[in-house]
């Protein structure tokens, strides 16, 4: 696992948005919210690709 530093406004919105309690549960840390959304953005990248026509090509 690596370390990558965002910007510091970034972060505290960031922080604000994890501490509410809709989000308490859904993104317990500043990582899990990180790693879900980067995720969610790739599959819809993928998905844009996929409908595009390009595709993975083997």
């Amino acid at each position: 696992m690596g370390v990558v530093r965002i910007d510091d406004m970034l972060e505290k919105q960031v922080e604000e948005l994890i501490k509410k309690d809709e989000n308490r549960y859904k993104y317990p840390s500043k990582t899990a919210f990180l790693n879900m959304i980067i995720h969610e953005r790739l599959l819809e990248l993928e998905n844009l690709r996929t409908k595009r026509g390009q595709g993975k090509k083997r």
